[in-house]
């Protein structure tokens, strides 16, 4: 059975997307939001094409702050930092704000906790960070119609078993111009983003 194509792609186009990413286990695509303080979505696919988790999360420059409305990955999926790499992928939407979430699962509260150690940001459920996160009283979906184009997110490391980056030392001068390196467990040296 051949898996079906995300809503808001033309079947020509995500075979394009599966054709250029063959070599990746995972392929991020992201659902830039309508507006501004709207939800934002990264939906994850397998080497197959199918879906394999999403997260939803918003963001308001206004009030400085974020939240978390939704991560699930499927089982077969979970404990290779994927949700991490995605959680880094929407603080890096909002650096140095206030984060929230929505409410959380039996996982989640055992998830979010473990984030919050390693980014030192918190998480708390529903923390009130923005009155502009919230829906508004009686709200409803916008009516279908002209929706942002889903594009690939290259910004996420789609290989499962690549490992969490360390930063090393601010290197300066030298050919490459300087600037910060990231040094990875397996010795490799990269730009840091």
């Amino acid at each position: 059975m051949t898996p079906p194509v995300p809503e808001y792609l033309s079947p020509l186009r995500w075979r394009w997307i599966l054709l250029t990413t063959q070599h990746q286990e995972v392929r991020f695509l992201y659902w830039p939001p309508r507006r501004s303080a709207g939800h934002r979505r990264i939906r994850m696919f397998d080497r197959e094409g199918y879906d394999i988790g999403t997260l939803v999360w918003m963001v308001c420059d206004d009030c400085r702050a974020g939240s978390i409305n939704k991560i699930s990955i499927t089982i077969e999926h979970q404990h290779q930092g994927i949700g991490r790499r995605l959680i880094r992928r929407a603080l890096a939407d909002g650096p140095g704000y206030t984060w929230q979430t929505t409410g959380q699962s039996p996982e989640a509260e055992q998830f979010f906790p473990a984030i919050e150690k390693e980014t030192g940001v918190a998480f708390p459920a529903y923390g009130g960070a923005c009155e502009h996160l919230a829906s508004p009283p009686g709200y409803r979906p916008p009516p279908p119609g002209r929706r942002p184009r889903p594009v690939l997110e290259r910004g996420i490391r789609g290989h499962v078993a690549f490992p969490p980056k360390t930063c090393g030392p601010v290197r300066r001068g030298g050919a490459s111009g300087g600037g910060r390196r990231c040094r990875r467990p397996s010795g490799a040296v990269r730009g840091c983003r």
